[in-house]
Order: C-alpha cells, then structure tokens, then sequence
C-alpha cells in the first residue's frame, strides 16, 4: 500500500510539470514562519537500552516552530525546531513485590522538509506531497520504587541518544487571510532510519483507525 501511495505521489509531481495552472494565493520568494502540531508517535531506540522495560520510554510528539522558503510558485522548504515528550506509569508485582515504574522523556528535534505542489484546486485549495528528515535528540528517565525492608526503595536509570526518522506524505494548504494560511498532512511513510521499525511498538501499526489518526500533521503559517 505505501508502495502504491509514493508511486502515485511521483507520478502526480510528474504530472504537474506540464499542468498549466494559474498561481495561487502562496507567492514566490515570500518567507514563512509557522507553528505545526504533530499526532505521530516517534520512538528513539537508545544504545545501550537502560530504560527498556514495562513502561514506554524514548517516545515523544514533537510541537515544531518552522520558517519556510518559497522556492517558486510549486515548491517550498521548511526548516523546523522543536520539543516533544511523554510519560508512562505502571504497577506491577514480581513475587509478591508491588514495583512502581515512572518513565519520563523529553526529546529535542529538528525537521527539513520539502513541499511540491502537484495540484491547485480552485486556486484555493494547493495539493502538496512532502518529504522530511527528522533528527531527534532524546532525553529518558525511569524511576523504579519498591517497598523494602526498610521502606520504600527508588532506584533511576537515564538514557539518551540521537536517531534520525524519514517522513513522506500528502495534504493541502488553505487560505485564512492574505498573510496568513493553514495546512494539514497525512504521513503514509514512516521510518526510523537509525533504529528499530517494530510492528508491535512503533507508528502505532495494527491498531486500525488509531494508526490513521496518530498520522497527521496541522500547520499555521505567516507570510512576511
């Protein structure tokens, strides 16, 4: 299926080189600045692994604040910083033990991406494909507590470490006034090009409808 979707997304970008279309309302050699909200779930594999465990860790959602280049009428770049994190909780019991599990990650990330315009509908409406490369730097800390002899005992272990993720995706740009216009993206290609992809663990695979939702990206952006 993902195979089918970047073969039509080259094949629409082709296409587009001979469409004649009237420019939109998105001009050339105009900056942007934006904020993007992502629901897609990233999960850094660290290497030495020392918060692997019950609880998730090296997880995150980033929020990113993106300038951005119109490279002509069709094609922009966008380059994004931003902040993502999350945080798991789990009790469990090994041999009558109750084990509290506290695992927090923040991670800091960048974004390069690449816009095409491959349709324009009523000059309104532009329909893009994008590609990006998203590095992501991680930051994770698992607090376990147990109730001891003495009383409860906490011990923490911290890891961090850097892995760089691919996006591919298709979405549209709308019109909110003349400085200002929206987009949403929906990302059918998702990689971890540094770690592992696991079927069970990442990119909320197999869960249906989830997998589609946690999939999206909604943008705000200001022409200068």
């Amino acid at each position: 299926m993902k195979t089918c979707l970047a073969f039509l997304l080259i094949l629409l970008c082709c296409f587009s080189a001979f469409a004649q279309q009237e420019s939109s309302y998105i001009e050339n050699g105009k900056f942007t600045l934006g904020l993007n909200l992502q629901t897609v779930s990233y999960h850094i594999y660290y290497k030495e692994g020392k918060t692997q465990g019950p609880v998730r860790s090296g997880y995150f959602t980033p929020v990113f604040l993106n300038s951005g280049y119109q490279l002509s009428d069709r094609a922009s770049v966008r380059l994004g910083f931003g902040l993502g994190g999350d945080r798991d909780r789990l009790t469990e019991q090994i041999h009558e033990v109750e084990y509290k599990h506290d695992s927090k990650t923040i991670a800091i990330v960048s974004s390069l991406s690449f816009y095409h315009t491959f349709l324009n509908l009523y000059r309104k409406v532009p329909v893009y494909g994008t590609v990006s490369l998203v590095p992501a730097y991680g930051f994770t800390s698992l607090r376990t507590t147990h109730n001891g002899a003495d009383g409860p005992v906490s011990h923490t272990v911290k890891d961090d470490g850097l892995n760089v993720f691919a996006m591919a995706g298709v979405g549209f740009n709308y019109q909110i006034s003349n400085r200002l216009y929206g987009n949403l993206s929906y990302f059918f290609y998702k990689k971890n090009l540094s770690g592992m992809n696991s079927s069970h663990y990442d990119w909320d695979q197999g869960y249906g409808l989830r997998s589609i939702i946690k999939s999206f990206e909604l943008g705000m952006n200001y022409k200068l």
